[in-house]
C-alpha cells in the first residue's frame, strides 16, 4: 500500500474526496447504491475465514499462530523485535502461590480476556503482600485470588493464566506501560489506541497514523485528552508497520509497549474485541484500508 494510496485519518475526515471511490457505483447495480467499505464487515468475513480454518485437518489459521507465544517469539526474533517475557505460562488461581514463588515483579494476566480483564502488575514487598502498580496500594495474595477469581466470574474467561515480566515506562516511574495498539493492514497503520491503566480504571485516545489525536466512536465514554503520547511514536510506528508487513494476514492489531528499553511486542490481536463499536466513519476508512490491501481479495 503506498504512502500516497491512503490519507491519514484526520485528513480523511477533513476532505472525504481523498477517497472518492468508496462512493463509486456501476451500472450493473441498476440505479442501487452498493454497500460502502467497513471494518465490521471486512472483519466478519476474516473471522469466518478463520473459523473455516480452524476445522480443516492440517490447516493452522492465523488466528491460533498469533495465540502461539512461542510462534510469535520465534517470529519477532528474526525481526529483531524484543517480545514481553513469559515467567509462567498456563496455571489455574488455585496454583498461583506456588508460581508467585521466587518472582518479584511480574504481570498476571488471563490468557484468553480481552480490555485487559484481570491484568494486575505486582512488585514484591514481603512474601505474601505485592504493590499493585495498576491500583497503587498494597495487596496480600488472598487480595489478590479475590480480585481475580471476580474478574474471572464477571466477565467469563477461563482459569487459565500466565505470569510476564513486568515493564517500566521510559521515565523508569513504578507504574505500568501504556499498551499502544496499531490497527495496521499488511504494513500500513490507520489507527491507535493508547490504553492507559488507573487506579480508577482504564482510560484510552486514539491518533492518527500522524499522531493527531482523532475520535473514533469507540470508548467515547473513557478517552482522556490528558493522556500524554509516547515519547519516541515514530520508533513504536516503525516497528508496528515492521511487524504488521510480514505477518500471512490483511489486518493484526500490533500491541506494543513503550518501555524503558524501548518499544517491545506485548502481542498480536487478529481479532480485536468489539471491532464493531467504531463510528461510521471510523468503519468506513478502515474498511477502505482492506480493500486497498491486495490481499484481502484471497479471502
Amino acid at each position: 500500500m503506498s504512502e500516497s494510496s491512503l490519507p491519514s485519518f484526520c485528513r480523511f475526515l477533513q476532505d472525504p474526496k481523498g477517497l472518492a471511490w468508496m462512493q463509486a457505483s456501476h451500472p450493473a447495480r441498476k440505479g442501487t447504491l452498493p454497500a460502502p467499505p467497513s471494518f465490521r464487515s471486512a472483519m466478519d468475513v476474516l473471522v469466518r475465514r478463520y473459523q473455516r480454518e480452524e476445522q480443516q485437518p492440517g490447516v493452522t489459521s492465523f488466528a491460533e499462530l498469533a495465540g502461539n507465544r512461542g510462534w510469535v517469539a520465534s517470529q519477532m526474533h528474526v525481526l529483531g523485535v524484543p517480545t514481553a517475557k513469559i515467567l509462567k505460562d498456563d496455571f489455574s488461581l488455585q496454583q498461583l502461590r506456588d508460581v508467585l514463588e521466587g518472582v518479584d515483579a511480574c504481570v498476571i494476566k488471563p490468557k484468553e480476556a480481552h480490555s485487559s480483564r484481570g491484568v494486575l502488575s505486582l512488585k514484591r514487598v514481603d512474601e505474601i503482600t505485592f504493590e499493585c502498580l495498576q491500583l497503587r496500594c498494597r495487596l496480600r495474595l488472598v487480595d489478590i485470588l479475590e480480585r481475580l477469581y471476580q474478574e474471572m466470574r464477571d466477565h467469563q474467561f477461563p482459569n487459565h493464566w500466565q505470569l510476564e515480566e513486568l515493564l517500566l515506562p521510559p521515565a523508569g516511574l513504578l507504574r505500568p506501560v501504556d499498551d499502544f495498539k496499531f490497527y495496521a493492514f499488511r504494513g500500513r497503520v490507520g489507527l491507535i489506541l493508547q490504553v492507559a491503566r488507573q487506579p480508577e480504571g482504564q482510560y484510552y485516545r486514539w491518533y492518527d497514523r500522524d499522531w493527531h489525536p482523532v475520535e473514533t466512536g469507540k470508548y467515547a465514554e473513557a478517552i482522556d485528552s490528558a493522556l500524554l503520547p509516547p515519547r519516541d511514536p515514530q520508533a513504536l510506528l516503525r516497528v508496528a508497520e515492521q511487524v504488521s508487513a510480514v505477518l500471512p494476514t490483511p489486518f493484526c492489531r500490533v500491541d506494543l509497549y513503550e518501555a524503558r528499553q524501548g518499544p517491545v511486542l506485548g502481542e498480536l490481536t487478529p481479532v480485536p474485541g468489539t471491532y464493531h463499536a467504531f463510528g461510521e466513519q471510523a468503519d468506513l476508512y478502515l474498511g477502505a484500508m482492506f480493500e486497498l490491501d491486495n490481499g484481502a481479495a484471497g479471502f
